[in-house]
């Protein structure tokens, strides 16, 4: 993995792209090339992960000279894609040369056969246009500025921050991230700032100064997804084994030793058990715990799935006085606010496994594209109990209780008719009137970003079938798979993600929901796949997420260290949200009436975020 950073008509120097050094420590470059009028800025920082050598440089040019790429990411078939160009002399074995030299002989849409993780930007000397491309899921990040001549992109918010003279929060964005508790993209909470949808390529032309899109690779995969009701359930556990097999076995590429996140769960045991048959050593594992409840605690049941798959194991404990010292740090490596909390848990098993390891594998995208969180089964009995929902919100204040918020949740969301408005409903942290008294004049209500993927799915899928796909290419991809991200390569380590290989989703999108949720049962078909490569000890241990004792913590410990941070003389976010209500919500927490850990969360994030900005970098 790497970090990349771009501009056009906008100078920066070595100070500006050692903010994303981590991204890439072992080498970095910036070239500048002047095309008529124009001064363009390439820099590049490198992890070496394939062809360690010089020859895997970059900013790099195509052998024919005319194309220059800066490339963050990984492409597990370019040694195939390699095979249609044996009229190139190859320095190296990098897929960074694979990729300029594709791109250069059968053009920019060809990316499209990309199967990988990847950002880059791609100059076209002679046509005179810069290309920025993002992966279809989105798993590596790709932020750009653009205003009147400047252009500006780069894998990471902080250099384009430092880069521009002004910036402020985008309320509207705000408003969003307050009910989906991340920003869906191209929106960031900066205002100026976006990220490239993915699967898209953007254009910017230099003889114009226009930037506009070539094409969104999702926007003619999606809207071809098609259930196929005529194959058995033996047919999709062999189909999933198999390809699954492959993504991981493919995954394994690089020149480094790869390791593996383990925690007492399924996914990442599966992932792990499959890496363990393609490498000669024991595999390394790595899990964090923490001191709280056992509940939130898989460090125990991920060192007895170590045991059982032989590999060579690692974790460490985390307790509440270290985590607010790692959650600025973390803040501030993640840039977007979101309200997941266990972003510091994240960054702290990262830089563990950075003292063994470059690449460590993870099971992200397997709730998502399996169905496996409890909102499937909601959705998937809501048509059924329709009527009974519906009686259960007339006596909603039989739940008014702040330790039934899930439920709360549930019949503010289950009641509602429109698909996409129940979808919002369903992610909601802030419902209408919460978010109103903490924004007062700022406040307003309109439509979330949801709406651009969900247009392309089909509509005669299902409404489960619905917010599995909707969640693949949004909350997946601009929350779980941004924070997985920045916070790995905060380490210097390279997240690979085998349950979102191309060709694995394309089957997986393809399976009917009967399979995936089944007699209650959770990524049903995924377990049955599991049963070929785990014991039952490990597919039937019960689900506790990578979760941590926060709700414990905002209660009791670090209450008071909250309020220090939120509504203290230094306070930042007072500034965009009424004091009183932070005050007061801090409070409930401290009197055991509040229980969503979420809401303190989410202005927590926004208030490290306004310190990030305001120190301008």
């Amino acid at each position: 993995m790497c970090g990349i950073l771009g501009a056009v008509n906008k100078s920066f120097e070595k100070d500006t792209l050692e903010l994303i050094s981590h991204r890439g420590p072992d080498d970095s470059d910036i070239i500048h090339l002047d095309i008529e009028k124009d001064s363009i800025y390439l820099g590049h920082v490198r992890l070496s992960i394939q062809d360690l050598s010089s020859a895997g440089h970059q900013p790099m040019y195509s052998a024919n000279k005319k194309f220059i790429i800066i490339f963050n990411g990984e492409i597990y078939n370019h040694l195939e894609l390699r095979e249609r160009l044996d009229d190139i002399d190859f320095n190296g074995h990098s897929d960074t040369e694979t990729i300029v030299n594709y791109i250069a002989k059968y053009g920019i849409e060809s990316a499209k056969e990309f199967n990988g993780i990847f950002a880059f930007s791609l100059l076209d000397i002679e046509r005179k246009k810069l290309y920025i491309m993002r992966d279809r899921f989105g798993v590596k990040p790709l932020y750009y500025y653009h205003k009147d001549r400047e252009f500006i992109f780069s894998s990471e918010m902080k250099p384009i921050l430092k880069m521009i003279s002004n910036f402020k929060l985008d309320m509207n964005s705000v408003n969003e991230y307050l009910v989906l508790r991340y920003n869906p993209s191209p929106k960031t909470i900066v205002e100026g700032i976006k990220k490239v949808y993915p699967g898209e390529i953007l254009e910017y032309d230099l003889n114009e100064h226009i930037l506009d899109k070539v094409t969104n690779i999702n926007e003619e995969l999606i809207p071809n997804i098609k259930i196929d009701r005529n194959r058995s359930e033996a047919y999709w556990i062999d189909a999933v084994s198999e390809k699954l097999e492959i993504a991981v076995k493919r995954q394994m590429i690089g020149d480094v030793e790869v390791g593996s996140f383990l925690s007492g769960g399924i996914d990442s045991a599966l992932v792990t058990a499959i890496a363990s048959k393609y490498t000669k050593n024991k595999i390394k594992t790595f899990c964090i715990g923490f001191n709280g409840s056992a509940q939130f605690s898989e460090a125990d049941d991920a060192k007895r799935s170590a045991e059982i798959l032989g590999t060579e194991h690692y974790d460490i404990i985390a307790n509440a006085d270290e985590y607010m010292k790692i959650l600025e740090k973390s803040s501030y490596i993640n840039e977007e606010p979101n309200g997941t909390v266990n972003t510091f848990a994240q960054y702290e098993v990262s830089r563990l496994g950075a003292k063994y390891t470059k690449v460590i594998l993870a099971g992200q995208g397997a709730d998502e594209i399996f169905m496996g969180y409890k909102k499937y089964s909601a959705e998937l009995k809501r048509e059924r109990y329709l009527s009974l929902i519906k009686l259960a919100k007339q006596f909603n204040f039989l739940f008014s209780s702040p330790k039934y918020h899930k439920m709360q949740r549930a019949l503010y969301s289950l009641t509602e008719e429109n698909i996409l408005t129940r979808f919002e409903k369903v992610y909601t942290v802030y419902q209408e009137e919460e978010k109103r008294r903490l924004l007062e004049s700022k406040f307003n209500n309109h439509q979330t970003g949801l709406y651009y993927f969900y247009n392309l799915i089909p509509k005669e899928l299902s409404s489960l079938d619905k917010m599995s796909i909707l969640d693949t290419y949004t909350s997946l991809s601009d929350e779980l798979l941004m924070y997985g991200d920045k916070t790995t390569m905060a380490t210097s380590i390279e997240m690979r993600v085998p349950f979102l290989d191309n060709d694995l989703v394309a089957l997986v999108q393809k399976i009917p929901n009967e399979y995936k949720i089944k007699n209650g049962v959770h990524k049903y078909i995924l377990k049955e796949v599991a049963k070929r490569y785990l014991p039952d000890e490990i597919i039937n241990r019960p689900k506790k997420g990578f979760d941590m004792p926060s709700l414990e913590w905002f209660q009791g410990d670090l209450n008071s260290d909250i309020m220090q941070l939120l509504c203290s003389k230094d306070s930042l976010i007072t500034n965009y949200i009424d004091k009183n209500e932070i005050e007061n919500l801090i409070l409930k927490y401290k009197n055991k009436k509040e229980f969503d850990v979420r809401k303190i969360y989410l202005l927590m994030s926004i208030e490290h975020l306004l310190r990030l900005l305001n120190k301008r970098l």
